[in-house]
């Protein structure tokens, strides 16, 4: 299988460092060593990276120093996508057209400008967007739902 590209919604960023369910930590876990072995590149947005932080540290009260630790060991292997003023125009047709929130919409954005078709996420409101390919445990089957080559 060739390399893919694939967007990391914080979701995914945020069980590898705190999940309830086993089965999610290994899902998420094996899913990066397997992109890591495939030499996948994988990409995030700051969004992510502002979502992460706040989620560890408010909602799950991880001190802020540990979520900094996982970033820092993370960052070599992700491409930050830059959001600037032109990400507005395509976050707000996401949003009207879709009804995705802000921080989903820039998402989109950042996986359309930098060509990405796939996400990992266990949001279904990605499954809204057309040309969009979200990848996560199905949880009902126990399956994994895996990548495809259209990157």
């Amino acid at each position: 299988m060739k390399p893919l590209k694939i967007f990391l919604d914080s979701s995914y960023l945020i069980y590898l460092r705190y999940s309830e369910s086993d089965e999610i930590f290994n899902y998420v876990t094996n899913f990066l060593k397997e992109a890591v072995k495939r030499r996948d590149r994988l990409f995030i947005n700051m969004v992510v990276i502002d979502e992460v932080l706040w989620i560890l540290t408010r909602k799950y009260k991880i001190a802020l120093v540990e979520v900094f630790e996982l970033i820092d060991r993370l960052m070599p292997l992700l491409d930050v996508i830059p959001i600037d003023y032109t990400d507005y125009n395509a976050m707000k047709k996401t949003m009207v057209n879709h009804g995705l929130k802000p921080s989903d919409a820039l998402h989109v954005s950042s996986m359309t400008k930098a060509g990405i078709k796939q996400i990992v996420s266990e949001d279904g409101e990605f499954d809204k967007i057309p040309g969009i390919r979200r990848i996560w445990l199905n949880t009902k089957t126990t399956s994994t739902c895996k990548p495809s080559d259209g990157s």
